[in-house]
């Protein structure tokens, strides 16, 4: 349960250049909350369409964002035309750890290095993992679902040789088998940005805000009501920024839910893909407005302590 930012435009600039340097101030003290580590990832200077092995960089901590002078200096100074950054809040049991700190980056040939930064908890994560050939489970560093997911995705992208159409049948797969669980995500290519909204049915962590020691008017704008909308803006020149909740979203439009969406970075051209999902069948009429679902034990937090001292 993560929030998730990115960005692409049509000149190299810093996030808070993107943005806007009060919604950055904004995300970065969302760290308070969801302060279990921090992950960037960014177009490098060879980053264009050649699809080079080192386009994408990336800059990640085990240690929470809130009030980092590293999440800070990222955000402020460091120079792209796509780029994403995530602020993790770790799934109970699962330890925080570089390994485990998202983004998770791996190649697919012919298209080069690709980050991926989910948000969401898919449990158990070994079911992912049956989806993925010998190859992909040797190459797995954590064990977070996120980067089993990341696996998954890079193995139908090389299938279909298309990012978004790649993360879309990724996320076809998964749906049906974690029907209460979130597949946001975004991710970076040296050619695309990819944005995936698929969170139709997974349950707010308000165990994890209430236990937080954050007052209830402190939380983040839209965390109690809409925490797994994903928003979408578009400036005049072309830039696109994408944003999980938790920002001042007044002229943003809401992304549509089960949809992928493609920004290429060459044109800053945008593509919706649907994300067709075989989901269970309702419930009829009258059988209550759905089924109890337990709440998940509060994760090992390491900055519980802390946050109910701020």
């Amino acid at each position: 349960m993560c929030r998730l930012l990115g960005f692409a435009a049509p000149s190299p600039r810093s996030l808070a250049e993107a943005l806007g340097s009060a919604q950055v101030a904004a995300f970065r003290a969302m760290a308070r909350l969801h302060d279990d580590g921090w992950g960037a990832a960014w177009l490098g200077e060879d980053g264009d369409d050649d699809g080079g092995a080192r386009a994408v960089r990336a800059e990640r901590s085990p240690r929470s964002g809130y009030h980092d002078p590293a999440l800070e200096r990222v955000t402020e100074t460091v120079q792209s035309r796509a780029g994403l950054l995530h602020l993790r809040l770790a799934s109970s049991g699962m330890p925080v750890q570089p390994e485990n700190t998202h983004p998770f980056i791996g190649s697919v040939a012919g298209l080069g290095d690709v980050a991926l930064a989910h948000n969401g908890a898919m449990k158990p994560a070994a079911r992912i993992e049956e989806l993925l050939d010998d190859d992909a489970r040797a190459a797995l560093r954590g064990n977070t679902d996120s980067e089993r997911y990341a696996a998954l995705v890079r193995a139908e992208t090389l299938a279909c040789g298309d990012l978004a159409r790649g993360a879309a049948a990724a996320a076809a797969r998964l749906a049906p088998l974690f029907p209460t669980s979130s597949l946001n995500a975004v991710l970076v290519s040296p050619r695309e940005l990819v944005v995936v909204h698929v969170s139709a049915g997974a349950r707010t962590p308000h165990e994890d805000f209430d236990a937080s020691g954050i007052a209830e008017e402190e939380l983040p704008v839209g965390h109690r009501t809409g925490y797994y909308q994903l928003w979408r803006r578009r400036a005049d020149d072309g830039a696109v920024v994408v944003s999980s909740s938790g920002l001042r979203v007044d002229g943003w439009e809401p992304l549509a839910a089960d949809t992928v969406l493609r920004v290429d970075l060459r044109t800053l051209d945008e593509q919706l893909l649907p994300v067709h999902i075989d989901r269970p069948v309702s419930a009829p009429a009258g059988a209550g407005a759905s089924p109890f679902i337990p709440a998940p034990g509060r994760h090992d937090s390491q900055g519980a302590a802390a946050r109910a001292s701020v």
